[in-house]
């Protein structure tokens, strides 16, 4: 068995430990987005996958983002909330490689799925997941447990959680070691001989 998530998120497990890499990091990004901001810039993004009632993620970062010095961007708001005005600090997109976007970006909310949890923890960028159906309650308390980002359901989004993303020490701190952690695991391709050899005859 392989094991993508680094032990000091998910816990130790038996199998192979493998660095997950995320897809899209070569992919190119608008002119705007490549290079970092003089002020800090969070990526908010939502499920591809349709979930049990309203997606409200985006809507609530609308409502609480105003007051925060960064910029916002929404990849593929909603329709509710691509509809509606946006303060001048968020702006919406389409669809973007999130982990090019995250190399140039300071911090991420997003709903939990795995994909965005860990490309957050490969960036090493603080992460405010949000608690929803199946594995996402699950991935958002771990990152919160490590300390590498905030937990909370979408109710609980304001400006003082935004600002704490942004401005508490001890996030950054945290997803940047988890991100070390990431980068010391095994290669993909250095399973290979090891994957080559369970084949029999190959061993």
């Amino acid at each position: 068995m392989l094991t993508i998530a680094p032990a000091s998120v998910a816990g130790t497990r038996d199998g192979w430990p493998m660095r997950a890499e995320p897809y899209g990091a070569d992919q190119p990004l608008p002119g705007w987005l490549t290079e970092r901001p003089p002020r800090a810039r969070v990526l908010v993004s939502r499920s591809t996958v349709p979930q049990p009632g309203p997606d409200r993620l985006m809507s609530r970062v609308i409502d609480a983002a105003g007051p925060v010095d960064a910029d916002f961007v929404l990849i593929r708001p909603d329709r509710r909330a691509a509809a509606r005005r946006h303060p001048p600090n968020v702006r919406a997109t389409d669809w973007l490689p999130l982990p090019a976007a995250l190399a140039v970006s300071t911090a991420i909310v997003h709903h939990g799925g795995a994909g965005s949890t860990l490309a957050a923890l490969h960036a090493g960028v603080p992460q405010l997941v949000v608690r929803g159906a199946g594995d996402r309650r699950h991935n958002a308390d771990l990152v919160a447990a490590r300390g590498a980002g905030l937990a909370v359901d979408d109710r609980e989004i304001s400006t003082a959680v935004l600002d704490r993303l942004l401005n508490d020490a001890a996030l950054a701190q945290a997803a940047r070691q988890v991100s070390a952690e990431v980068a010391a695991m095994p290669d993909p391709a250095d399973l290979v001989p090891r994957l080559i050899g369970l084949v029999p005859g190959q061993g």
